[in-house]
């Protein structure tokens, strides 16, 4: 018997629907997010994502409608906010066209199929596989993958780095971290936000500089900077780009 032929079907690129509003004259963009959890209509606005309106299931486009009227005045501070910031940050998918990883845009198709997996193209594709398509499916799917490969990257890179460097960490993690890129715990343990593997991997080395600095210098001292300088040609261009490029990774 012939083996069975696994048959992937093409779907629509999916993105978030994008739409406009006029409020008190000018005309302001913005993205729809319909959620099944969603009780109420939300919004929010930044500078990797823009305005974004959160819509539960079922509502009326009317709702919508004098939802956005009724907040016009924070909509339209925020806009010019976001005007200040969008030049500095891009908009990755699913708000914009393209997903990076490793520090390379890709394109980002979605798949059906009977297995939910990423395949990483040489055509920098980005495909991923789901049985039941949607928006929400596929970042679920795609910020596994990204926390895999982050894993696998960091602990590996986090090695090779800290034996030139003469240290070593007692264990590495890879975690969702919110509020900086990596971090050192008395102990020896170093933690790395998974999100570096979407970064250039120069900007990742310098993350694993830093944080292996630390197990010998503990806080940001002279001496520290002077370790970092060692094995880092250029540490302030890193921070610039984390700084002003790293709000934009996420899923």
């Amino acid at each position: 018997m012939a083996p069975a032929t696994e048959i992937l079907i093409q779907v629509p690129r999916l993105r978030l629907p994008e739409a406009r509003i006029t409020l008190q004259g000018r005309e302001i963009p913005y993205t729809i997010r319909r959620s099944t959890r969603a009780r109420h209509l939300g919004l929010r606005a930044s500078a990797e994502a823009g305005l974004v309106l959160t819509v539960p299931r079922g509502t009326a486009e009317e709702a919508i409608q004098n939802f956005l009227a009724r907040h016009a005045r924070w909509i339209l501070r925020q806009l010019d906010w976001l005007h200040r910031k969008a030049a500095s940050c891009p908009r990755y998918w699913p708000y914009g066209p393209t997903f990076p990883f490793a520090g390379e845009a890709h394109q980002v198709l979605i798949q059906q199929g009977p297995v939910a997996a990423v395949c990483r193209t040489d055509s920098r594709e980005l495909r991923l596989t789901l049985r039941h398509p949607s928006i929400e499916g596929a970042r679920r799917l795609l910020t596994r993958w990204l926390k895999a490969q982050a894993t696998q990257v960091l602990r590996e890179r986090t090695r090779e780095v800290g034996a030139r460097m003469g240290l070593a960490a007692r264990r590495i993690y890879v975690r969702n971290l919110k509020r900086r890129w990596g971090s050192c715990w008395p102990g020896g343990s170093l933690s790395f936000s998974y999100r570096l593997v979407m970064a250039p991997p120069r900007i990742l080395d310098y993350v694993v500089v830093h944080e292996l600095a630390h197990l010998r210098e503990p806080n940001h001292s002279p001496r520290f900077w002077a370790l970092v300088a060692q094995h880092d040609p250029d540490p302030g261009e890193a921070k610039r780009w984390l700084r002003t490029l790293g709000p934009s990774l996420g899923v």
